[in-house]
């Protein structure tokens, strides 16, 4: 029975990976893969990754996998991606995903979290020094949310604050390369699945999913 669960699992995991990206392996993509065969255990992974892009052709992916097939435990998969575009690309096509499964599991939570950011910033950036550590401290505040005795609903909520946070260094916190103090001048064009969060071009992906018995 657990070769058949192994099996289900390596086809989701390929279908995952391969809808989050058309080229699987590509060194700028993301992933949080959370995979647990083991009773009574948890298991947490994060995936936080800044990219930098000046190419045509703008296809990194984000994807957050929770999987189980054990009793009572618990996997927990959360990923963050920012793509910094340098370039003025011919294709945008960011991918992101959050899958979660439980298969034949008693008492058991899967929890798949994934955010994505992709920004055209008009030319080379970098964040300041107060950005760089604001976040420092977000991956550190990622890391104790992780291994907390929260509910999905709580923790959930958790994610949203941080997510919110990083939009707001998004917006604030990235200056033009060789300049510490101004941030990018680029034309605002809102194509986000969410409210405006920043003043640049921005395309903001968000994905989350949550399986229990």
């Amino acid at each position: 029975m657990r070769r058949t669960a192994i099996a289900i699992l390596a086809t989701v995991l390929v279908f995952a990976l391969a809808g989050a990206s058309a080229a699987p392996g590509h060194a700028q993509d993301n992933a949080a893969l959370a995979i647990n065969t083991k009773d009574g255990t948890d298991i947490f992974k994060l995936a936080f990754k800044i990219v930098r892009v000046n190419q045509d052709i703008v296809d990194q992916s984000n994807a957050a996998v929770a999987f189980n097939s054990c009793e009572e435990c618990q996997s927990i998969a959360v990923a963050f991606q920012i793509v910094l575009i340098f370039s003025d690309p011919d294709v945008v096509i960011p991918e992101n995903l959050a899958l979660a499964l439980n298969y034949e599991c008693d008492a058991c939570v899967a929890f798949a979290s994934a955010y994505q950011w992709a920004l055209t910033t008009g030319g080379p950036v970098h964040f300041t020094a107060e950005g760089n550590m604001r976040l420092a401290e977000l991956r550190k505040r990622l890391r104790e949310l992780l291994r907390s005795d929260l509910t999905p609903g709580q923790l959930q909520a958790e994610l949203d604050q941080i997510k919110a946070e990083i939009a707001d260094i998004l917006a604030t916190e990235l200056v033009p390369a060789g300049n510490q103090d101004e941030s990018p001048t680029t034309t605002t064009e809102d194509t986000t699945t969410a409210p405006p969060e920043t003043t640049t071009e921005e395309t903001t992906t968000e994905g989350s999913a949550t399986t229990t018995p």
